[in-house]
């Protein structure tokens, strides 16, 4: 009984626990608070890319409504111009240039069109967008500038599906500038390069329509200017009949 009594009990395992409580508030103490900031910081910046997303998104699906919507090449122009770095604007830009060209608004196509190609360089549009700056100098009459921007075109971009038109574009403006050699290389290259049946076909059509083009032309040359009619010599003025004298009485 005494031998009962006097046999110490085994420790108690809240002991133990209450070191691991201590040292657990002694980590709080000193590392507990900066962590909490840590992770508060965390949301808050997750919370943040969460807006910034679903603004993006709004701002993306104000800017495609805006883009269906529109009607003039004005309309499309402001599009592009508000939002630039928007998915759409590359559209919205593209856009405007091909209504201002439908329009006939050539200065303006040709503006918007080099404005797409310095501001979107990698997009897919591109090609089209340089194609239709030659385009639109050809339209302008500028055939010299027109020729030089289709064969720049054709040089740095053989794998363009867009080569047939440069290089069409370069004989039509090699010939309205009066450079018939060049404008019959042109299409005698693309017949020889046999792209495909329609690009031989299309070169082939070219140079005949060239060839009655330069014949009238040569023909048109060779006739010598009219020379005018001389003047009539104005008749000569009649003389007055000299008055008779009165009989003398």
């Amino acid at each position: 009984m005494a031998d009962q009594q006097n046999t110490p009990s085994p420790a108690e395992p809240q002991l133990a626990e209450t070191a691991d409580v201590q040292q657990f508030k002694s980590w709080i103490s000193e590392y507990g608070k900066p962590a909490a900031i840590g992770v508060a910081i965390a949301v808050v910046i997750l919370l943040g890319v969460n807006v910034w997303r679903t603004q993006k998104a709004n701002a993306a699906a104000a800017a495609a409504q805006a883009l269906f919507t529109a009607r003039t090449p004005e309309e499309f122009r402001m599009q592009a111009d508000q939002a630039p770095d928007a998915p759409t604007a590359p559209i919205a830009l593209a856009s405007a240039a091909a209504e201002y060209y439908n329009a006939n608004r050539f200065e303006e196509a040709l503006d918007a069109y080099r404005l797409f190609t310095s501001r979107y360089p990698d997009h897919m549009l591109a090609d089209s967008a340089r194609l239709g700056i030659a385009a639109s100098l050809e339209a302008l009459e500028d055939y010299a500038a027109a020729a030089e921007a289709y064969t720049l075109f054709a040089n740095d971009r053989p794998g363009s599906p867009l080569l047939t038109q440069a290089r069409l574009g370069a004989a039509r403006a090699y010939a309205a500038d009066g450079r018939y050699d060049d404008a019959r290389a042109v299409y005698e290259e693309m017949i020889a390069a046999a792209a495909s049946p329609e690009a031989v076909g299309q070169a082939e059509s070219g140079l005949l329509f060239l060839k009655k083009e330069q014949r009238a032309a040569e023909a048109a040359a060779a006739v010598p200017a009219e020379e005018p009619a001389p003047a009539e010599e104005p008749a000569p003025a009649e003389e007055a009949a000299p008055a008779e004298e009165a009989p003398a009485e």
